[in-house]
C-alpha cells in the first residue's frame, strides 16, 4: 500500500473531462480516483520492478497531475513532451522516475489501459516496456527498496 505526498490541487471531474478531450481517449476509472483523490504527487514507497529493463528497479519520483504548481510535474506539459518524443505512440505521460524516464497509460488502440515504462535514455527509437496491465496493478507493483 502506498501513500502519496505532496499532492496536487484539488480538482473535479471537469478537469478530467479536459484532459480526455485532449487525447482523444478516456481514462481508466482507477486513474481518474487517483487524479480526484491525490492529482499526483510523490509516492511511498517509491520502487518498481521492470521486466526486461537493464538496471531494474527503478523509482517513481512523482506522479503528474492537473495545475500542479511545477511545470514539468503537470499532465498538460506532459502530453506535449510525449507528443513530441514518442510521436509513435498513443500514451498519456503519468510519472517519471529521477533520471527522467517516463511511465505512461496506454491510450485506447495500443497498451491499452496498460502502464509502460519509456526510456528516454536509450537508442531510439524509443521501446515501451510494459510494467502492469493496469493501473491497479501498476500501484500493487511499487514496494519498499530492499523488499524483493
Amino acid at each position: 500500500m502506498i501513500t502519496i505526498d505532496n499532492p496536487g490541487p484539488q480538482i473535479d471531474t471537469s478537469r478530467i473531462a479536459e484532459v480526455e478531450a485532449a487525447i482523444g481517449g478516456k481514462l481508466p476509472a482507477s486513474y481518474k480516483d487517483f487524479l480526484l483523490k491525490n492529482n499526483g504527487g510523490r509516492p511511498v514507497p517509491d520502487t518498481i520492478d521492470i521486466d526486461r529493463l537493464p538496471g531494474s528497479p527503478t523509482d517513481i519520483q512523482i506522479f503528474f497531475g492537473i495545475g500542479r504548481g511545477v511545470e514539468t510535474s503537470k499532465l498538460s506539459w506532459n502530453i506535449k513532451f510525449a507528443r513530441e518524443r514518442l510521436p509513435d505512440h498513443r500514451l498519456l505521460p503519468i510519472a517519471r522516475d529521477s533520471g527522467g524516464n517516463i511511465f505512461c497509460l496506454g491510450i485506447p488502440g495500443q497498451f491499452s489501459g496498460g502502464i509502460v515504462y519509456c526510456d528516454l535514455t536509450g537508442a531510439e527509437p524509443v521501446i515501451p516496456y510494459e510494467v502492469a496491465p493496469t493501473f491497479e496493478a501498476f500501484l500493487e507493483k511499487i514496494r519498499t527498496w530492499g523488499d524483493a
